[in-house]
């Protein structure tokens, strides 16, 4: 039996450095054994470095980025796309990384974007091995289009939005097959854009909880989730500088 702790944070990309590192301080201070960060973009690497080292993917040449004297995380960082992953330099050993497109750049039905054209939307995957088991796990890290759910529900006067909004989490579920077919652990984390997205071949951390107060706002919305192996024994929401709160779901594996 192993507990694993894993955490995921949309820390809104016009948070000032120091807002930003105050946001992701208060997520690591719960000690999570994985982590998935959203809007993290590569403005952000260097204090991204504070809490471990840093692997650009892909690199453009930066490779992996110099890491402090005693690492806490293993970071994987986005070029484009603003999705990090992070374990424990504690407990895992970096196997690989990569970053998969899910959407390209598309066509919008949503007005307020320039040209009406959506920007394209990755997945930032990770896969570690556990010192603490016997296994590998595949840490996932989307954010998927916005604009496009209203009441849980896709909004009628967006058919762009809505078959780009599947098409993205087809991809991500094909993703999560395809690593627990190599025999990985797979956590896929995130901000869905969907009020209470499932994803299938996972658990959704609020699966018995869906009527805990939600991720943004003061419903019960509930956008970010923390997608596992089973139900979560436990999940706590992070209020931060963030416009989301943070969720950090306890497993035992």
């Amino acid at each position: 039996m192993s507990t694993t702790v894993v955490a995921s944070a949309n820390i809104l990309y016009k948070l000032p450095a120091r807002e930003a590192r105050t946001a992701l301080t208060q997520v690591l201070a719960h000690d999570p054994d994985l982590v998935g960060v959203q809007e993290w973009y590569v403005s952000r690497l260097r204090l991204l470095r504070e809490f471990g080292d840093v692997k650009v993917v892909p690199s453009l040449g930066t490779g992996l980025l110099p890491r402090p004297a005693a690492p806490a995380y293993h970071w994987v960082s986005a070029v484009a796309g603003g999705n990090v992953v992070g374990a424990r330099a504690d407990r895992f050993d970096p196997v690989s990384a990569r970053v998969v497109f899910l959407s390209r750049i598309g066509r919008s039905d949503r007005p307020d974007r320039f040209l009406r054209t959506e920007p394209p939307r990755v997945v930032t995957i990770g896969v570690y091995r556990d010192r603490h088991a016997d296994r590998t796990v595949a840490m996932m890290s989307y954010h998927l289009a916005p604009g496009v759910e209203h009441g849980a529900r896709y909004i009628p006067e967006r058919p762009l939005l809505r078959a780009r909004h599947e098409a993205e989490i087809a991809r991500l579920e094909r993703l999560v097959a395809e690593h627990q077919q190599a025999g990985h652990v797979v956590y896929a984390v995130g901000d869905s854009n969907f009020d209470s997205l499932r994803l299938a071949g996972l658990t959704s951390a609020w699966e018995g909880r869906e009527h805990r107060p939600g991720t943004i706002g003061a419903g019960t919305r509930k956008l970010d989730d923390v997608h596992g192996p089973g139900p979560a024994s436990r999940v706590t929401l992070l209020t931060t500088p963030s416009d989301h709160k943070a969720v950090v779901a306890t497993r035992t594996d």
